[in-house]
This record gives structure tokens, C-alpha cells and sequence, in this order.
């Protein structure tokens, strides 16, 4: 502990540490006095200064954050020219969740009470509930996971049954009661103060920005919404703004996207409930965070500062919403958060994969702040047309139309739609490199790298990295072929979590067993910045596009420097692991298959004429071995054939993996291990080749 707390000490100053041990004290005992609670029914109609609850509804029934420029039938005609499908699979969503069928984490799930209702302390997942005791002193449910139940009270569900009733004429009564319904049951079944779901700041604001949309969406139809609706939905905005501020997320070493969640909470209350004498406060409290949230949380290169691919795209995704919101109440969030995020964009598209996924390097929780549409734990093109259409920048854009963008048609309307599918796409993205975030792309042709590679995040602390230096996912044609572990749980597991995010879980190079920076026992969100990797070169040339990283996570205690080279072709790519430094040492170079059905296999002629290429162009003398090759399936994108020139004593093996495509859940892999002592220093060469559905020389390949 003492050892973490002098890291810390080194990268946040002693006077933010101390304020924020203060802050943590003074809000913690003004709580205990005075916490955060619903108003009464006759209170809020006082206050609000409506007669009634059919006046409160008639209140709450005017379009807020702002009155929609479109109709239903508008929205509809749009959905139906630019995404084919969207409207019925929205309907069939509204329909499921007014059967008390949810997607959680990926999968479809009954929380249905046996007394009617939503089961909302229960984890769904694994079995078990939560007590509804009072949230500060919440008993620990043994085998439960916090996130699985949050899920379900972070109302996604109300967004789709809003969709529904606005989308559907024959059943659009009935899903907006369901709306009402499940909001009611959430409020009687879930007081303030008592529960897994007012335990923290960032579920409640989550929860709060979902609600809002989805009555904003529900407006739509034109009518107030149920008077017992628009009572607890009102409750429901002032407490959580409330809650929210009482355990504002500023109280750590270094605030995360957790704060920005809470901000934009706090200004979808003030946005869902203008008239509250608390909502200016809120809104210019939200605004002034929301700008400085973005200023600290976005790199100058434009990507997240949280050491995560999945958790850029959830922060893309705030602070997108947080735009939103402030653009539609008609106050702006100026220039520099404009910038940062058409940053935060540009960077994501650059890591974007052809078929429009993300690579998984870091923690993925598969957090969403847009519930617009169901996306899957690592989509990421749904982003582009959203952020070309907020953002007026067509160049974020890589496929022309608008196709897949529910997200704009929803947020922004017919109009932004009908743009997009006039807008001309930016270029096709090329080889980036980010040397703040340290995320890197490497491509050319079907080929596409993204490789780790420099400082942690969090401004070291590390919360959301894994020990992942000069790892890499590997794309051919848009299908992982080489993959990161992912991370299947955090708190319910910490030995788990451990293992998903130790060096030897991922594909690189361990030396001596050795981890790149300690994983300090009962911190499974620190990861103190030890490795100091960075990236020594990157070009474009006429064959290849090159990238040269190292780290120095073994040298305090081998001497040994580990180096990656890198050479992306067309055809496929080259990897060299240089071990500089002396002595012999138990080397691990693993390299994790996505695929179940990889095999070893010998060399074909025409494979070897491919891989002969590949090696010149990293100048390898020694060839790759023809006998122990190993053949990994891409799918209709044909064959990889991964081959090896290495030090005598390493071959391939084949052996079980376990990889996380999304949090909460684990697959059968399979993984590619070579090990052996090995005197440095040394080179590992690995060469992925790719044989194209149809080729010479994937239909000569052994079968």
C-alpha cells in the first residue's frame, strides 16, 4: 500500500491529494446530515406551482431539452430510406422491454419480478440480489457483480420503449405505459438513499441522461405523458441531481470519465426539469465541468487519457451527449471542447478497423452513454456519422450514405440524415500514430495492426491498462485474427481481473516471467507506469508501412530491453522481437488467436515464395521454419499462416486460451505459445501471411 501511495505521490501533487481527502471528508459528513432526497409529491407541485398532477404532466409534456423539428412520420420515412430495418427492429426492442426482456452485456435476459415489475436488485447474470438496505452500508453480495445490476437500472430499456411508442401506430399506447410503468416501479422499488443503485454518482447520472432522452424521444408523439410518469420521472431529475452533487466523482487522484458521466447527469436534470430553482445552478455547475472534463480527459493527439480503445469510445460518447445537451438548451460549450472533440473522433476513426470494429487493447467494460440502438462490446463505425453530423465535418466519414446511423436519425433528426447521405467521405484511413494515448495503427492493404505502445493512462496511475506493451490486435480484411484477452469482470474477481491483465495474457513477449509493471495486490484499478514504452519510429514506405517500439518493463530486474519491430504489407506482416541485453533468460512470445481452429501444418511451396517476401522485407537471414507453421481460418477472408524464424528451442505450440469479446463474458480461443531459454540478445521474427479466399495459394495449402 505504502509503495502505491509513493507512486501516487509522484505523478498527482501532495496539495490535490490533500484537497481531495478533504473534499472526501466534508462531503461525506454534510451527507450524514443532510442527504440528498426526493421531494414529496406536494412539495414538487408547490414548487413547480402546478394545481395538480395533469398540470405537471402538461408541464413536463413540453419537448425538453428542445421541441423536435420533425414528426413521427417524418422520422420514419427518413429511418426507412437511409436505415433499412432500423424502425422494426426498434419496435421489436420496445417490445421485448415491455415484456421485461433486456440485453445485458450482450445477452438477452429476463427481469421480470414474480409479482410483476422489474427485478432491479438482482444480477441477472449470476444469480443472487442485492438487499435493499441503505446504500452506505450495503451488504456485499458473495459471487454478485455491482455492474450486472446497474445495467438494468440505467434505463436503457426506457430509450427503446420510447423509441417503440413513437414508431409504432398500432402499439404506441401500450409501449409508452410500459414506459410508465417500469419508471414508477424503478422509483417505488428503488428509494434514495437505499440500494446497489444509489451507490454511485456515475450509475444515477447514467440512469438520469437515459430518462431524459427517453421522454425527450416520447415527446415526439405530441401528447403529455401519464401523470404518474411525469410525477416520478420529476422526482426522480431532482433527486439524482441532488445525489449527484452530494457524491460528485472529483474526490480521487485523478478524476475520470467517471466525473464526466456525473456532469453530464447533472445537466440532463437541469435539462429534463428547467423549472426547478436548482437547475440553473446545476446546468452552469455541468457546463464549467463538462469543459474542464474534456480538457483534462482528451490527449493533445486527440485520444482518451483513460489507457483504454473501449473506454475512448464510451468518452466519445459523453462528451458527444454533453454537446448535445448543451446545443439543445441553447447554451454552448465553446471552442476548445469543440475541438477536443472532433479530437476525439478523428482519433477514433483512425483506429478504427475496414470492418468498422475497434480493437480491444486496454479495460472494455462495454459502457455506452448513447442507447440509441443495441452496439456490440467493440463497434465503433456508428461513431463517425455522429460526429460528421454534430460536428458538420464529412471528412470523419470513411463510407459515403447513411446507413447505421440511428444515432443521428434519433439525437438530431430527418435533416442531419439527409446530409449525411449527400456527404462525401473523408479519405481512407492510413497508419497513425498517438503518442499521448499510445495507440497505433499500422496498415496497408487487407492488413491492419493496432499496437500498444506507450505511457498509462489516468496520468499514470494505469486504472483501465493492462500490461499490453507492444502488444497488438491483428485485422485481415476486417476480421481479428490475432486478438487482445479482453476483460471478462472487474471487482467480483480481482485474481481474474489480475490474470486478464497480466503480460503474460496478451501478445508479447515475456521475459523471465516477469511482469511489465507489478500488479499491486488490492488495487485492481492501478497500474503504476513502469514499462516507459514509446515508439522510436514509424514510416511509409513504398512496400511497407514501419513501425519501431520498445519498452523497459523488464530492465530493473533482467537488464533486458524488449523492442518490436514491425513491417505491415500487403500481403501481411512482420514482427521482430529484439531481447537486448545479456545472459540467458525463460522467454514467452505468445501471440492469442481469436479463432478456435487454428492448425499446424507444414510449408507449400507457393506459401513459402509468400513468406520469402514478407521476410526480405524486414531483412531476415534466417528463414521461417517450413514444418511448424501455424494456419488460423479468417473466415470468407480466406487463410493466415503464421510461421516463425527464431533461436533454436523455440517452436510452436498449440493450447486453450480464454478471451473476453465483452465484459461478463468468456469464449474458448486459442493460443500460439513459443518457449524456451534463450541467450540474449536475441531476435524473434513472426510472420503472418495472408492467403485471400481463392488464391494459388490457399487452394494449394495442405488440407
Amino acid at each position: 500500500m505504502f509503495t502505491y501511495y509513493g507512486f501516487l505521490a509522484t505523478r498527482v501533487a501532495p496539495r490535490r491529494l490533500l484537497a481531495t481527502a478533504a473534499r472526501r471528508a466534508v462531503r461525506g459528513a454534510r451527507n450524514r446530515l443532510a442527504p440528498p432526497l426526493a421531494p414529496s409529491p406536494e412539495r414538487l407541485l408547490e414548487i413547480l406551482g402546478c394545481s395538480d398532477l395533469p398540470s405537471l404532466a402538461a408541464l413536463l409534456g413540453r419537448a425538453r431539452p428542445a421541441p423536435p423539428a420533425w414528426t413521427p412520420g417524418a422520422l420514419r420515412r427518413a429511418l426507412d430510406r437511409h436505415v433499412p430495418g432500423e424502425s422494426e427492429r426498434a419496435i421489436a426492442r420496445a417490445e421485448a422491454a415491455a415484456d421485461g426482456r433486456v440485453e445485458i452485456y450482450g445477452r438477452a435476459l429476463d427481469a421480470r419480478r414474480a409479482d410483476g415489475g422489474l427485478d432491479w436488485q438482482r444480477d441477472l447474470v449470476n444469480g443472487g440480489r442485492f438487499a435493499c438496505a441503505p446504500s452506505g452500508a450495503l451488504p456485499s453480495g458473495p459471487r454478485l457483480d455491482l455492474k450486472m445490476a446497474w445495467a438494468l437500472a440505467r434505463g436503457e430499456q426506457w430509450i427503446a420503449l420510447a423509441e417503440g411508442a413513437v414508431l409504432d401506430g398500432r402499439r404506441g399506447d401500450a409501449l409508452a405505459a410500459a414506459l410508465s410503468a417500469q419508471v414508477q416501479d424503478f422509483a417505488r422499488a428503488n428509494p434514495v438513499g437505499h440500494g446497489v443503485h444509489w451507490t454511485s454518482a456515475m450509475e444515477a447520472a447514467l440512469r438520469a441522461w437515459n430518462l431524459t432522452v427517453a421522454l425527450w424521444i416520447l415527446s415526439f408523439r405530441r401528447r403529455a405523458p401519464d401523470p404518474g410518469l411525469a410525477l416520478e420521472a420529476a422526482r426522480l431529475a431532482v433527486a439524482t441531481g441532488r445525489f449527484v452533487l452530494a457524491h460528485l466523482e472529483d474526490d480521487t487522484a485523478v478524476p475520470n470519465n467517471h466525473l464526466a458521466t456525473d456532469w453530464l447527469g447533472l445537466l440532463a436534470c437541469a435539462a429534463a426539469l428547467p423549472e426547478w430553482p436548482e437547475a440553473p445552478r446545476w446546468r452552469a455547475l455541468a457546463t464549467g465541468g463538462l469543459r474542464r472534463a474534456i480538457a483534462e480527459q482528451v490527449n493533445a493527439d486527440g485520444t482518451s487519457f483513460e489507457g483504454s480503445v473501449a473506454y475512448q469510445r464510451f468518452s466519445t460518447e459523453l462528451f458527444a451527449a454533453g454537446l448535445l445537451l448543451a446545443h439543445a438548451g441553447r447554451s454552448g460549450l465553446g471552442r476548445d471542447y469543440a475541438r477536443r472533440l472532433a479530437g476525439l473522433f478523428r482519433s477514433t476513426r483512425a483506429l478504427l478497423s475496414a470492418s468498422g470494429e475497434l480493437p480491444q487493447l486496454g479495460d472494455n467494460d462495454s459502457g455506452r452513454a448513447l442507447a440509441i440502438r443495441p452496439r456490440g462490446p467493440t463497434e465503433g463505425g456508428y461513431l463517425l456519422p455522429l460526429g460528421a453530423a454534430l460536428l458538420r465535418d464529412p471528412a470523419l466519414l470513411v463510407v459515403p450514405g447513411a446507413g447505421g446511423a440511428a444515432e443521428v436519425a434519433w439525437l438530431l433528426g430527418p435533416a442531419p440524415l439527409e446530409w449525411l447521405a449527400r456527404a462525401r467521405p473523408g479519405p481512407p484511413p492510413r497508419s497513425a500514430v498517438h503518442p499521448d494515448g499510445g495507440y497505433h495503427a499500422l496498415r496497408r492493404g487487407a492488413v491492419e495492426a493496432f499496437v500498444s505502445c506507450g505511457p498509462n493512462g489516468q496520468r499514470g496511475i494505469g486504472g483501465h491498462n493492462h500490461n499490453d506493451k507492444l502488444a497488438l490486435e491483428l485485422f485481415v480484411g476486417g476480421v481479428r485474427a490475432v486478438c487482445d484477452p479482453g476483460m471478462p469482470v472487474y471487482g467480483r474477481d480481482p485474481a481474474l481481473r489480475d490474470a486478464f491483465r497480466s503480460t503474460r495474457a496478451h501478445a508479447t513477449v515475456v521475459v523471465d516471467g516477469l511482469e511489465q509493471a507489478p500488479l499491486v495486490p488490492g488495487r485492481i484499478f492501478a497500474l503504476p507506469e513502469a514499462a516507459a514504452a514509446r515508439v522510436i519510429d514509424q514510416s511509409e514506405g513504398a512496400a511497407a508501412a514501419h513501425l519501431v517500439g520498445e519498452h523497459r518493463g523488464f530492465v530493473a530486474r533482467t537488464g533486458v530491453v524488449h523492442r518490436r519491430e514491425l513491417w505491415a504489407a500487403a500481403d501481411g506482416l512482420v514482427v521482430v522481437d529484439r531481447l537486448l541485453g545479456r545472459g540467458t533468460h525463460a522467454i514467452e512470445l505468445r501471440w492469442p488467436l481469436a479463432s478456435t481452429r487454428p492448425r499446424l501444418r507444414p510449408v507449400s511451396p507457393a506459401e513459402a515464395d509468400g513468406l520469402a517476401r514478407l521476410a526480405r522485407l524486414a531483412g531476415l537471414r534466417r528463414p521461417a521454419d517450413p514444418l511448424r507453421a501455424v494456419e488460423v481460418p479468417l473466415g470468407g477472408e480466406g487463410l493466415l499462416l503464421v510461421a516463425f524464424s527464431c533461436p533454436a528451442g523455440l517452436e510452436p505450440e498449440l493450447g486453450p486460451a480464454l478471451r473476453a469479446p465483452g465484459y461478463g463474458r468468456l469464449e474458448d480461443a486459442t493460443a500460439i505459445l513459443l518457449a524456451a531459454p534463450v541467450a540474449c540478445p536475441a531476435a524473434l521474427a513472426t510472420l503472418f501471411l495472408h492467403l485471400p479466399a481463392g488464391s494459388p495459394a490457399a487452394r494449394s495449402a495442405p488440407p
